[in-house]
């Protein structure tokens, strides 16, 4: 077993995480290939993230050549607040393996109550203050790239909002899958790709990224309609594999 907390105060929370993960009361907030839900302790609700056992092979893998899911959210966590980059607080993380295999892995950290995905403002063309929203959305984007921060992850369910006086605040969730290194304009634009399908949404993007960067719009332009293909293609590639394995 391998654990950290960012305060000895959480301690008995994690060393006791299976038997608070498990707790009836708990609210599921997702449940496929890893399972998130909220945790109370101590009277104050927490996000637990608990990722799936491994396959034989990343057993090994994880037990001896690389950091799990569960440290490198955490880790990745104090980066982004370091860099005053917006994701919930982290608490800490646990690993429990044997001599030889990893086994599971937990992620701790604060609950934020935001009000709603940025998705929900990619699905809704009436959504209120739509356009603020997604022009102060392209600006936290541009921030990230300034501060070397990309994201493999960055599609609409992992970007949380929430409402502050007269403007919104974005927080970044699900970072084990993180790197931090400079950008030029293809990663700039591949960083994007998964934000949506919509030709005009995406014309806003880049017109609000060209304008934020003042780089040359052509050029954006043109890594955009790239990456935007490659993800396209991914997605139907994924979809008809689906279809062939029933």
């Amino acid at each position: 077993m391998n654990y950290k907390v960012i305060d000895s105060k959480f301690d008995k929370l994690l060393l006791n995480i299976k038997e608070h993960f498990s707790n009836e009361k708990n609210i599921t907030l997702f449940q496929k290939r890893n399972t998130i839900k909220i945790v109370n302790f101590k009277d104050i609700d927490y996000v637990v993230k608990s990722f799936k056992i491994p396959h034989l092979l990343n057993q090994i893998v994880y037990n001896f050549f690389r950091d799990s899911k569960a440290k490198r959210s955490y880790e990745n966590s104090i980066k982004l607040l370091d860099l005053d980059i917006n994701t919930p607080k982290p608490i800490g993380f646990i690993e429990f393996s044997t001599s030889l295999l990893f086994k599971n892995s937990y992620y701790v950290s604060e609950f934020f109550d935001y009000e709603f995905e940025i998705r929900a403002v990619f699905k809704d063309k009436e959504f209120e203050n739509r356009e603020q929203i997604l022009k102060e959305f392209t600006q936290f984007t541009y921030e990230l790239h300034q501060k070397g921060v990309y994201h493999i992850d960055y599609s609409p369910g992992n970007i949380l909002v929430k409402k502050r006086d007269d403007s919104y605040l974005f927080y970044i969730i699900d970072v084990n899958r993180m790197q931090f290194l400079e950008f030029d304009i293809d990663l700039r634009m591949k960083s994007m790709a998964k934000l949506t399908s919509n030709a005009a949404d995406n014309a806003l993007l880049l017109e609000n990224y060209t304008g934020i960067s003042k780089i040359e719009k052509n050029s954006l332009k043109e890594k955009q309609d790239l990456y935007l293909k490659k993800q396209k293609e991914y997605l139907e590639n994924k979809k008809r594999l689906k279809k062939i394995k029933g």
